[in-house]
């Protein structure tokens, strides 16, 4: 028993010897009291307490010193903070152009846990004391042209045709679909789009292609089926298209805020390729080797098995993809 308890014990103890010592001085005196008569007072009976050799100490304490007493853990884990990535414009490159003038670098943040278990050891709660970034991130800048030209024909750019046909649920998602910049525009110019969201943006869903090796209209198709064409709270309110870091316990103020829509996108496309289209060990952006930590294939059913709980996510993302697709082909 730890000192604390038994100190408890013991004043318990004897706060109950006292109390039944001034119950027996009461009963006593009031034996004791005589009046004005005559008569030859009776000599006080012996004192009785009825219960008093039935109770039992050790229960009475028992019972007034029971009390939840929750277990309280406290960890620390230590996640990567990714960098953001920063578009600026540079008219020294021609339009469709793009160049990164700095690579970016992942941060680490440490974030303290505490985690709450009941008298029998069952988990309780598991909350996020504090975060504190033990390194600090470094923004990665590409350069994308405006200096105005005809662009001449490029003997890599897939016809509508032919990439209209190449379009399968089981199509690899860690491939371009080789749509121009102009064809992006095209899919993504929309009368569902109210606030032009993904028209104005419509550029860095064709960047994201040839920066990261991923399907640019699988993106925007996620990003319009998480944000409801651009109208959720947290694409309005914090440029989050993607509804990254929105956990089921706290969606809202857990999701990332972003300072553009460029950053979400971005973000999001790195995420997908270095965690889940691409299987550990693959040569990915930036010199990096893909983690594929939740990787189950490159399709998007094999997306669906980790990155979302809802079993038909990527029917709904297909229906988003073949509606762009079919806009372009048209």
């Amino acid at each position: 028993m730890k000192a604390k308890e038994k100190i408890n014990k013991l004043i318990l103890i004897l706060s109950i010897i006292l109390i039944l010592s001034i119950l027996i001085y009461i009963r006593y005196i009031s034996s004791k009291e005589t009046y004005a008569t005559d008569e030859v007072v009776e000599q006080p009976k012996t004192l009785q307490i009825s219960n008093a050799s039935t109770i039992d100490l050790e229960a009475i304490i028992q019972q007034n010193t029971k009390q939840v007493n929750n277990k309280a853990e406290i960890y620390e884990k230590q996640e990567e903070l990714e960098y953001i990535t920063k578009y600026r414009n540079n008219n020294e490159l021609y339009v469709g152009q793009t160049q990164v003038s700095q690579e970016g670098r992942n941060g680490i943040q440490t974030i303290t846990m505490k985690r709450t278990y009941d008298n029998d050891g069952n988990l309780i709660s598991e909350d996020q004391v504090s975060c504190v970034v033990t390194k600090s991130s470094i923004n990665k800048i590409i350069d994308i042209g405006t200096k105005i030209y005809v662009e001449p024909e490029k003997a890599s750019t897939t016809t509508k045709e032919s990439t209209s046909t190449n379009l399968s649920f089981h199509m690899a998602l860690n491939k371009p679909s080789g749509f121009t910049a102009e064809q992006f525009k095209t899919a993504l110019t929309d009368s569902k789009d109210v606030n032009n969201i993904f028209q104005n943006n419509a550029e860095y869903f064709y960047y994201i292609e040839e920066e990261y090796n991923i399907n640019g209209i699988f993106v925007a198709a996620l990003g319009i089926h998480e944000s409801a064409w651009g109208t959720s709270k947290l694409a309005k309110n914090k440029y989050n298209l993607f509804g990254y870091g929105a956990y089921d316990s706290n969606p809202y103020n857990g999701a990332y805020s972003f300072s553009s829509y460029s950053e979400s996108i971005d973000l999001i496309a790195r995420v997908l390729v270095k965690y889940y289209i691409n299987p550990a060990g693959t040569k990915i952006y930036d010199g990096q080797a893909a983690s594929g930590k939740y990787y189950n294939g490159n399709t998007l059913s094999g997306v669906n098995q980790k990155y979302a709980t809802d079993t038909n996510w990527g029917n709904a993302i297909y229906s988003h993809m073949q509606y762009l697709y079919g806009k372009i082909s048209n």
